[in-house]
């Protein structure tokens, strides 16, 4: 009887402290001249239908356009909205100049949050990527010159991987393919790509036979490399699924988790053990003996912190290969589904970048250049945004610039504490920005375009994406490669309604079925 008379007077108070809370952030938002947000839950006040739909929408693999619909349901500038959810609610927004506000020019107001930062450190532990204030400024100084682009133009560690992608596309006697799932392959190749520019050495989970023959410095074979793929999808796939239930996520069970993260991180500590020990023992003006840049080296060079080093290299692999692969997911995804893009692209290809045979041809600045391919790739960005939704909690009592009133015009305030998403999946596709034919896969879109915070893949301000032009330079290299040695597409799966599957990042609920014809000597 105790408990349930404790239970009712916990109860009461929280009802009157949130009350007090409520009218509290009432007076200031009067004062500021704000105005309450939309809801699209009125008759849900605790969310239950809310969590329903949103299941519903996970499982059709249409969460990111469910968001849209959300939002579309509150009438006039339907760009920002207040979502109800059980224990909790959040502001939802798509207005470009909302986001400029969180990102940029009021980016001391904001912060990552508590749940964020504890959550992506479960796998990453503090890294870039988690760390908040002084101690992020200190690691993006060291982390951000490593991405120069003297790193990023070393086309040639892309070339060792993309002939391990041929190896997997081979031909038949006609000249085709079989039907092959392009994803899982690209998913591999930036793994291999982005482990060998980070640590020296790829984990080849492409190529089975360099696999095998990997073999430490003095130290042996890497531990578990044969796995390490697997546990980086494991470990991903568990963040993206605990995330939605906030601060609740440790109260569910994680044990296949931490043993993926058990193998992941073993091999990472080989890679930092090798780099330290190489680095004490090696003079300043000694050069390295790597064959190109490597992160880790350069990183070894400014400290021995082990700890530091594994969960910043960490971070930058996994923060790096899944907006990769998903960006090529996406590009040939689309190009699969409007073969005379693809065969308007090839020919623009051969034209600026030479044929299969000339790679020497292939230079940074040309990459760069060839406008019908960096089209393409924001296009694909565009239409895939493979970072759906980030988000951001208020640090201190702040506004935003709209969503307020009955048309969402009006600024809004925002208590300290209150997480607002940025769906940049719902800013990609509206049609008031991108035109009636928003849905469509067209590069001629971005002709003259400038580009603005309408357009936000890889977010803005201070804690921009660091490694995005390598991305970049990596799609663009593997595209053009690609595209020289097969002269035709056939997209193999069913043409209608594109689904999601969207975790931290969004890939193609259905692959990437295609054939491909293999080009005769140009």
């Amino acid at each position: 009887m105790v408990f349930i008379e404790l239970a009712i007077a916990l109860l009461v108070l929280k009802f009157i402290v949130d009350k007090f809370k409520s009218f509290r952030n009432a007076r200031r938002a009067y004062r500021l001249g704000c105005k309450p947000l939309r809801c699209p839950d009125r008759n849900d006040p605790f969310g239950w239908r809310a969590v329903r739909d949103r299941r519903k929408a996970m499982k059709d693999h249409r969460f990111p356009v469910h968001q849209g619909m959300q939002m579309d349901q509150v009438g006039k500038n339907p760009h920002t909205i207040l979502k109800r959810y059980p224990l909790m609610e959040v502001i939802m927004t798509r207005d470009p100049e909302n986001i400029k506000t969180i990102l940029a020019t009021q980016v001391s107001h904001w912060e990552l949050g508590q749940v964020r930062r504890d959550l992506f450190s479960e796998h990453a532990g503090r890294g870039l990527h988690t760390l908040e204030g002084q101690a992020w400024k200190n690691s993006r100084s060291r982390i951000r010159p490593q991405f120069s682009q003297a790193s990023i133009g070393n086309l040639g560690l892309f070339e060792r991987h993309e002939q391990d992608l041929l190896l997997k596309l081979a031909p038949g006697t006609d000249g085709w393919t079989s039907t092959t799932d392009l994803q899982p392959l690209f998913l591999r190749m930036t793994l291999d790509v982005i482990t060998e520019f980070i640590y020296g050495q790829s984990v080849y989970s492409l190529n089975s036979s360099s696999q095998r023959a990997l073999s430490g410095s003095g130290r042996g074979t890497p531990p578990n490399v044969e796995n390490f793929a697997r546990c980086v999808d494991e470990v991903t796939d568990y963040v993206a699924s605990v995330s939605p239930y906030g601060k609740w996520y440790k109260y569910i069970p994680a044990r296949h988790f931490k043993q993926s993260r058990a193998t992941v991180r073993a091999l990472v500590d080989w890679y930092v053990d090798r780099a330290v020990e190489q680095a004490a023992t090696k003079s300043e003006k000694e050069p390295s003996t790597s064959s190109g840049f490597v992160i880790l080296d350069e990183l070894a060079k400014l400290t021995d912190d082990k700890l530091w080093l594994r969960n910043e290299t960490l971070s930058l692999l996994l923060a790096g290969q899944g907006p990769t692969a998903s960006l090529i997911v996406w590009l040939f995804y689309h190009l699969a589904r409007n073969p005379s893009v693809y065969h308007k692209l090839r020919l623009v290809i051969l034209e600026e970048l030479g044929t299969e045979s000339g790679v020497e041809h292939i230079t940074l600045h040309k990459l760069r250049a060839c406008g019908l391919l960096q089209n393409c790739i924001h296009e694909a960005l565009r239409l895939g945004s493979v970072v759906p939704n980030t988000a951001r909690s208020a640090a201190c009592d702040t506004t935003l610039p709209h969503g307020g009133g009955p048309e969402g015009t009006d600024p809004v305030f925002v208590p300290k504490g209150s997480i607002v998403f940025l769906a940049m999946f719902s800013l990609h596709h509206r049609a008031d920005i991108w035109g009636e034919d928003v849905e469509e896969f067209k590069p001629e879109r971005w002709d003259g375009r400038d580009r603005t915070w309408e357009f936000n893949p890889f977010g803005g301000g201070p804690r921009a994406c660091i490694g995005q032009q390598f991305a970049i330079t990596e799609v663009s290299y593997v595209a053009v490669r690609l595209i020289q040695q097969f002269d035709d597409i056939q997209f193999m799966d069913d043409p209608g309604t594109i689904l999601y599957n969207t975790n931290i990042h969004n890939k193609s609920a259905t692959g990437v079925k295609v054939r491909l014809h293999r080009s005769q000597a140009e």
